[in-house]
Order: C-alpha cells, then structure tokens, then sequence
C-alpha cells in the first residue's frame, strides 16, 4: 500500500512539474520576442539623430574634396576643358556617394532581411522559435524518463540528462541569436556614420565597408538560421526515429551529444563565415576552429562523465532495491549515488591539475574525471604514467 502511494505520488509529481514547467518554458520564449522587439524600438529611435551626423559630416567632407580640386586645379593652371572634366567627375562622385548616403541603411536593411528570409527557408525564424524547438526534443524524450520496478531507470536517468543537455544547448544557441540580432540592429545603425565619410575620394571606403559589414552580418544571420532550423530537424527526426525504441539508451546520449555539436557549430561557424566575407584571415578562422575542437573535447569529457554517473547511479539503485529498498528509495539513492560519484571525480581531477600531481600535466581536467570515475567503479586503477621530464 505505501508502495504504491509512493508511485502513485511521484507520477502527480512529475504531472505537476510538466504542468508548472510549460507556462515557464512558453513565458522564456516570449521574454526572448520582448526583447528583439525592445531592442530594435530603441535603435530606430537613434536613427534620425545619426542620419543627421552623417549628413554633416558628408557635405563638410565633400566641400573639402571640391576645394582640395579647385586648388589643385589653379596650382597646374589647367584649361577650361580640364576645369569641367574635373567638375563633371566631382559632380558624379559626389552625387552616387549622396545617393548612397540616403538610400545605404535601406539598402542594408533590405540585404539582411533578404538573407536572413534565405536562411529561414522562406518561413520564420526567431530566438523564441529556437527556443520551443530544444522544449519540442526535450519534451518527445520525456517520454523514455519512467522510473519503476519494470521501468529501466538507467535509461530514464539519462533521458533526464539528455534532457537538461539539449535545453541548455539550445537556450544557449536562442542566445546566440538574440545576440546576433542586436549586433544587426545596433551594428547597422551605429555604421550608418560611416556613410558620411563617402563625401570624400581619401575616405570613401569606410562608407563601402558599411554595405560589406551589412553583407557579413546577414550571412552571419542566415548561417545561424540555418542551423538552428536544420539541428532542430534532425534531432526531432531522431527522436522520433524506429531506432529512439529499439535502442533508446543510444539514441538518448546521440541527441544529447549532437545538441552540444549544434551548439559548437551556431557559436563559431557564423563568426567564421562573417570573416570571411569582410576579408579576415584564414589563420583567424583556423584558430576559432581550433578553439572550437578544445570545446568539443570537454563537451564529450562532460557526456562520458555524465554516462558514467548514471551508470553509477544505476548500480546503486539496483543495489538498493535488491536490500529491500522502495523504488522511490532505490531511485533516490541511484540518483544521489551517481552525481556524487561524478562530483567527486571532478573536484579530484580539478585538485590534481591544480597542483600538478604525476601524471596529470597531459590530461585533461575531464579526462582526469572519467579516469577517477572508473576506477572508483571498477577498482582498479589506471598504469601510472612516467613523470614529467625538464630538459636541462
């Protein structure tokens, strides 16, 4: 009888957390809208106030330019046909950069718009919808996380993991975006001063590198777009595949490594592709990539320790229910079995990279953890590895 009102109280418990849960979910993604909409009021309310600057700016930059030609023009004492071939060519400069300056934030505008609809598919995308797409995979997981006496709590306590993982990857990959979108909007709106520089031949690139800037910042958007759109599908698809029910316990740690992929990928390959575009080294870009390699590595530590924390908690939960113990016992002591286990790997592996203990100097801090974890289970430790050597 107590067994089951302690069953029949942890699935009200669960209901009542995905009821709770929602409402705080569907309020982040509209915290998220709030803000792009804030962000892009407040810009416009600047735009005036720079186009003014600007405008000044050009016409002092092109009154100079015309008198930097006059003099130069009386010092060789041309002909009245070189006075007029100079004047046309002055005329035209000045009148394309002109139109530049009042149609470029248009312009630029409409290019980001433009790219970023390529990247959307012809559909919609915003931080908000990115959001609802890691809730959508978590929420078509819940349904492996099923604790009980028939139930496979190893697989649940992953699903469980798996699940935090892929919402915290993609809040992180909507942060991103809300990120890039006030790059774009204060960006775009900050450069728009540049486009006074155009009124003089010694300045006029910076008013060039305006329109590139707006090109890179909308291949940066789309890029993102796309694969916020594209890791989104490809992890519901797997959640939803016939292999997430024949092998659940794979399909729950692939979804929770690929979410830190989409991740890696949405933090550093838009960055890349905007370099690119205005010019930037291949070094830059290879050293972002190698960055982004050290990234990966501790992200795949942190999913080996995790595994090997809910084995751990597995163990102890099975032990536990063959003493006698309840299920919510038994699952209670798996859990806090398992995160104690990982947390003690990790702060000893952190304790031996901070004093540089034999052996620790060529491994990682996560490497390090799993190493301790598995000898904690197992028993049996790793061959010491020969000491560090100075040369002299």
């Amino acid at each position: 009888m107590v067994k089951r009102n302690l069953e029949r109280a942890f699935v009200l418990g669960g209901i009542a957390c995905l009821v709770l849960a929602t409402p705080a979910f569907a309020q982040q993604g509209q915290v998220l809208t709030e803000l792009e909409n804030q962000v892009s009021a407040a810009a416009k309310g600047w735009e005036t106030t720079i186009m003014d600057a600007a405008r000044s700016l050009f016409w002092i930059l092109a009154g100079i330019e015309v008198g930097i030609a006059a003099v130069w023009l009386a010092i060789q004492a041309a002909s009245l046909d070189s006075w007029f071939a100079e004047l046309v060519r002055r005329i035209m400069f000045i009148g394309f950069f002109a139109f530049v300056l009042t149609q470029g934030p248009t312009l630029a505008r409409d290019v980001v718009n433009s790219l970023y609809q390529i990247g959307a598919g012809g559909g919609s995308a915003s931080p908000a919808e990115v959001f609802d797409a890691g809730i959508r995979v978590a929420s078509q997981m819940s349904e492996q996380a099923k604790f009980g006496v028939f139930e496979d709590n190893a697989l649940a306590i992953a699903a469980v993991l798996a699940m935090g993982v892929v919402v915290i990857c993609f809040s992180l990959v909507a942060a991103i975006f809300v990120a890039v979108m006030v790059e774009m909007y204060v960006g775009l709106l900050a450069g728009m001063i540049m486009l006074g520089l155009g009124g003089s031949s010694f300045t006029k690139d910076f008013a060039v590198r305006y329109l590139v800037y707006a090109f890179g910042v909308g291949m940066k958007l789309m890029a993102l777009v796309m694969i916020a759109k594209i890791g989104s599908e490809v992890l519901l698809g797997l959640a939803q595949a016939p292999t997430a029910e024949t092998d659940q316990f794979i399909t729950t740690l692939a979804i929770a490594g690929i979410s830190v992929v989409v991740f890696i990928i949405a933090m550093y390959v838009p960055n890349i592709i905007q370099g690119v575009v205005q010019g930037a080294s291949v070094t830059g870009g290879m050293e972002t990539i190698r960055h982004g390699g050290q990234t990966t590595s501790f992200a795949l530590g942190t999913a080996s320790l995790a595994a090997g924390a809910v084995g751990a908690g597995a163990a102890a939960a099975q032990s536990a229910r063959a003493a006698g113990s309840s299920v919510a016992g038994a699952t209670l002591r798996g859990m806090s079995a398992g995160i104690g286990s990982a947390g003690r790997a990790a702060s000893s592996a952190v304790k031996e990279k901070a004093i540089g203990s034999p052996g620790a100097y060529a491994g990682s801090i996560m490497g390090l953890a799993n190493a301790k974890l598995d000898q904690a289970r197992t028993g049996h430790s790793s061959p010491t590895p020969p000491p560090e050597r100075h040369n002299t």
